[in-house]
């Protein structure tokens, strides 16, 4: 006998074939694709590391100090007035122990307080006198150097700076011997063995500066005075016996008049008293902080 199955019964016979033959392939590996050549299998890659901190930027470098020497030790003027005068006298005083000098040719100009800062001094006062061209007059040296020379005709004295003591020397026959840290002359010689050497209380008032040596040459003044205008201030005479009153030993007028200016440091700043007119050298005083 033959048996013919239904197309119905074919149709499920040849899904159920397909159905297991799908099952079949979904339990098989899949075929893994060729390496090319020259290539290597990379293993996964394990877990990196955590990375080091960054070092901190390094720290700013320290500013190097300004060149040139530290500023001078401010300075508090002792300020005296005179019973029925207009002016007023101001008094730099100071040991040489600690005490450097510097000499500014200013060039004709008013500017000491410009010379204070540039040469970090303590305080400046106006220098020596000037001839008709304005030229300096009179020996003025410092640390050896000589900036003018010896003027005989201007006569007076020199003062010099030498081994930390100060003396007064007769300008007629001035010789300068090696080492001055400063030498300057001036005229009149107002004090000489602390006697006054001033003959005539004669003379123009007029505003003045002088330099006064005292306790052997171990100690300077610097003495200022100045008015409330050009013509106000001592003659020479009275100038003598106030520095005589003060125990100065030796004492030298410097120029004065519209030449007369101070500047110096005090309380965290600077003060000035500038010359009426112009001057040629201006002397700085530095003092050990």
């Amino acid at each position: 006998m033959t048996l013919r199955a239904s197309s119905k019964a074919l149709l499920s016979m040849a899904g159920l074939a397909l159905l297991g033959a799908a099952a079949l392939a979904s339990r098989r590996p899949a075929p893994s694709a060729p390496a090319l050549p020259g290539a290597s299998v990379l293993a996964p890659a394990a877990p990196s590391a955590p990375a080091p901190p960054e070092p901190p930027p390094p720290a700013p470098a320290a500013l190097s100090p300004p060149e040139g020497p530290a500023a001078g030790a401010h300075v508090q003027p002792e300020v005296m007035t005179v019973e029925g005068e207009d002016y007023r006298v101001h008094v730099f005083a100071f040991r040489l122990a600690n005490a450097h000098f510097e000499v500014v040719d200013v060039e004709m100009s008013r500017d000491v307080a410009g010379v204070l800062e540039r040469t970090r001094a303590s305080f400046v006062i106006n220098g020596g006198f000037f001839d008709r061209q304005r030229r300096p007059e009179g020996l003025v040296v410092v640390d050896g150097r000589e900036l003018a020379p010896l003027a005989p005709s201007l006569g007076g004295g020199v003062l010099v700076v030498s081994g930390g003591r100060a003396a007064l020397h007769d300008a007629a026959g001035f010789v300068l011997s090696p080492g001055a840290h400063l030498a300057v002359q001036g005229l009149p010689r107002l004090v000489l063995s602390g006697s006054r050497n001033v003959r005539s209380d004669g003379g123009p008032r007029a505003e003045r500066t002088a330099l006064c040596v005292l306790d052997r040459g171990r100690r300077m003044e610097a003495i200022v005075a100045r008015g409330d205008g050009a013509q106000s201030g001592p003659t020479l005479g009275l100038l003598a016996d106030m520095l005589v009153a003060r125990g100065c030993e030796q004492a030298l007028n410097l120029d004065g008049g519209p030449s007369t200016g101070v500047a110096w440091r005090e309380d965290g700043g600077a003060r000035e008293m500038a010359p009426r007119g112009p001057i040629r050298h201006a002397i700085a005083v530095r003092l050990d902080p």
